[in-house]
């Protein structure tokens, strides 16, 4: 089962993301397997990221949750939101590789 999450940043969290960015880098390669696809959100390019979306590869919310609860960022209050929902490819996209295994 696929796994979208969406992540808000707090607007007063620049200095938590600069002293964390690091850890976070080396969380996310750790769950590579599992976080299929990460990215920063900005409102425009090169923009300041505003938060974050993932796509995860988990039998349950649960699991989703666990990996989540991990993230430093997550850890050290940088989110102000954070949103979880099963994840269905469009038809005529079911061919389409996300990431390879």
């Amino acid at each position: 089962m696929r796994w979208a999450a969406l992540f808000t940043d707090r607007e007063d969290g620049a200095d938590i993301r600069a002293e964390h960015t690091a850890a976070h880098q080396a969380y996310l390669r750790k769950y590579k397997g599992e976080i299929l696809l990460a990215g920063a959100m900005r409102a425009e390019p090169g923009g300041s990221p505003v938060g974050g979306l993932w796509i995860f590869e988990a039998e349950t919310r649960a699991e989703v949750e666990k990996i989540i609860a991990e993230d430093p960022f997550q850890i050290h209050g940088l989110r102000s939101s954070t949103t979880i929902n099963a994840w269905g490819t469009a038809p005529g996209y079911e061919d389409v590789e996300i990431a390879p295994r």
